[in-house]
């Protein structure tokens, strides 16, 4: 039922632009119709403009995105076990969280000079600070009836971790997980928006703005739409999948 209540709300916003497109209220220009659009897609993709540009991006969201939750991971547990661990965590966590990675883009590239890894830092510090947040949270809000469960029974450290810390935590890294996925994307195309290319290699960031410095109307609306799409695709394939593992764990069905 989702999924038929999505199509037509899909279907809905295609009409409405090709509607719109249609009536030449404005200038194909500055709003081309979804007809161009896609044709502009169709010979990007054959050209192999626009896979290159989207599979750089992906590229770099990957090399940060993996380190950065193991990293956030391992401070969660160690914040858990030790409280001065934690007051230096939330040190760092409450001094870096708020600082936009994009604002390190000249320091880092002060310190380490120019290449891909730049945007890899940048989306590294994206990710770290919200999912560290979040598993701390959630392994902190263990309910107290877990907890007891596991004096009762005694249970080791090791146990009490896999047990009771890693599923009570579970909708919390749920949650840090889409947040942490929402950063790093935001944060790669901004990376690439301003730091360009290195060499002949752009990912779809660089891809929309150089679309607009050539006034390429149709590809600027085609990297935004790609955009969403990944957006949408991510959604459906992964978190949905894990939020319904997530109900079943808790015996709820949609």
């Amino acid at each position: 039922m989702k999924s038929l209540s999505r199509t037509l709300w899909a279907a809905g916003f295609f009409l409405l632009w090709w509607g719109i497109s249609r009536v030449g209220l404005f200038h194909p220009l500055v709003f081309p119709s979804p007809g161009d659009v896609l044709a502009q897609t169709g010979r990007d993709i054959l050209t192999g403009e626009l896979p290159g540009s989207l599979i750089f991006s992906l590229k770099m969201i990957v090399l940060a995105l993996l380190p950065a939750l193991a990293l956030a991971f391992f401070m969660a547990v160690t914040a858990v076990y030790s409280v001065r661990t934690e007051r230096l965590w939330d040190f760092f966590s409450s001094l870096a969280h708020p600082l936009p990675g994009i604002a390190l883009l000249p320091l880092l590239i002060l310190w380490t000079g120019l290449g891909t890894h730049i945007i890899v830092l940048i989306v590294f510090h994206s990710v770290l600070w919200p999912f560290y947040i979040n598993m701390k949270s959630g392994f902190r809000e263990i309910s107290p009836l877990w907890q007891d469960l596991a004096r009762n029974n005694q249970l080791g450290r090791t146990d009490y971790f896999i047990h009771i810390l890693l599923p009570g935590a579970y909708p919390s890294f749920l949650a840090g997980l889409k947040i942490s996925w929402a950063r790093a994307w935001r944060a790669v195309i901004a990376a690439e928006m301003l730091f360009g290319t290195i060499g002949n290699t752009g990912g779809l960031g660089w891809y929309i703005y150089n679309k607009r410095i050539f006034m390429d109307t149709p590809g600027l609306y085609s990297g935004i739409l790609i955009l969403m799409v990944i957006g949408v695709l991510v959604e459906n394939l992964l978190f949905k999948r894990l939020e319904n593992n997530k109900n079943r764990r808790w015996g709820r069905t949609e």
